[in-house]
């Protein structure tokens, strides 16, 4: 009998024992603890705090380990996309701001650069499977902290000091990034 096995049977003589409970009081049962995802997994795909920010995914495979490392690639892209949002709404606050680097061609391709470098400078940060019916599912988390992805900003706009000058003196760039 394999685990699924024994969890569902484990479930349901909790059911019926809480069925027969004498006192009367109904109980409901807790959603998130009975849930397949890990407690530190968010379904958003991405989050952040004062220090970092967190991608996460989820994906399935045949193997336990590849399951892990599809969701880790996920997750990282997933962080990406965020950082990119991010980066883009820098930008765009410059160029409402009026300033005239930030709405050209280059400085627009080195920005998108620099942030896909993102991907390759997280961390994996948390990673587990779980096994169901003849397949994993992977969870997988990857942070990079604020200070990291400032400097890989920084990184990306190598060779463009006037460029990385104006991005990180923006007021946005202080909120999202320091």
């Amino acid at each position: 009998m394999n685990l699924f096995k024994y969890g569902s049977l484990l479930a349901l003589m909790i059911v019926v024992i809480t069925g027969c409970n004498s006192t009367g009081t109904t109980t409901t049962p807790d959603t998130v603890s009975n849930s397949i995802f890990p407690d530190w997994y968010v379904s958003s795909g991405a989050s952040s705090d004062s220090l970092s920010y967190s991608g996460y995914a989820t994906a399935i495979a045949t193997d336990s380990l590849l399951a892990i490392e599809r969701a880790e690639e996920q997750a990282r892209a997933h962080l990406e996309t965020s950082i990119a949002e991010l980066t883009e709404d820098v930008r765009n606050a410059m160029v409402d701001a009026g300033s005239s680097n930030a709405g050209q061609t280059d400085f627009i391709i080195i920005l998108r650069t620099a942030h896909s470098k993102v991907e390759g400078a997280a961390s994996l940060t948390n990673s587990s499977a779980k096994s169901s019916d003849g397949y994993f599912r992977g969870f997988a988390a990857v942070t990079i902290t604020r200070s990291e992805l400032a400097s890989t900003l920084e990184k990306g706009f190598n060779g463009h000091p006037r460029y990385w000058g104006d991005f990180s003196s923006a007021d946005l760039f202080e909120e999202y990034f320091k």
